[in-house]
């Protein structure tokens, strides 16, 4: 990680990184325009109840769409609505190039027709990350049991990138964002930056002056 080895939260924020995905089984994922993806793993932990009715009045207007536009709707993934009703313990979101590979090679990639990609995300489902490694700039590994390793490439550079970040870990209380100038911040719920208070090992928002 030689990017990292000088830079006190980003060692910190990697090793909190590794820690919320290694042991957790997938329970949901999808991929969406793009090829881009999120997977969701660990416990189910209850969205609170304004933030499910604001996901249920969104599905009912997207399905009312398509139904004026004369396309045919299918039944709700049952997945997909638990998600509605739950977050996990963490849920990694990738905006940037990624390949999924099984024992006997490659099974897709975002450069893949968008199916293979979703079924290749879904057979994450049920699985459960053994091992987690980041090197270098922000390049993440991430082996699940039954041979399957998830390689993401962050190529996500520079002001004139075509996206604003790379990928990003969710937790109930704060995320972690790799950029485009490939750092790591941490944010909270809020949207608030936190920094780490090294004496006490925990991520803690900078209190603003109040103006005089």
């Amino acid at each position: 990680m030689t990017r990292l080895a000088n830079n006190v939260e980003a060692e910190f924020a990697a090793t909190e990184i590794k820690t919320s995905l290694i042991g957790r089984k997938c329970w949901y994922g999808y991929v969406t325009f793009g090829n881009t993806f999120q997977i969701v793993l660990g416990r189910k932990i209850a969205r609170d109840p304004a933030e499910v009715a604001a996901r249920d009045r969104l599905h009912k207007r997207m399905v009312a769409r398509r139904i004026a536009k004369g396309v045919r709707v299918k039944p709700a993934d049952p997945l997909s609505r638990e998600f509605d009703r739950f977050q996990g313990e963490s849920s990694l979101l990738v905006w940037c190039s990624w390949r999924l590979d099984g024992e006997k090679g490659p099974v897709t990639s975002w450069d893949d027709e968008g199916t293979h990609c979703q079924a290749g995300i879904c057979r994450l489902i049920g699985r459960t990350v053994r091992n987690v490694s980041i090197s270098g700039l922000w390049n993440l590994e991430v082996e699940f049991n039954g041979g399957l390793v998830l390689s993401v490439f962050p190529d996500h550079v520079g002001p004139s990138a075509s996206f604003d970040g790379n990928w990003e870990v969710w937790q109930p209380t704060q995320a972690y964002l790799i950029g485009t100038g490939l750092m790591c911040e941490v944010i909270d719920r809020e949207n608030r930056p936190l920094h780490l208070q090294p004496r006490q090992g925990r991520w803690q928002a900078k209190r603003t002056k109040s103006a005089k």
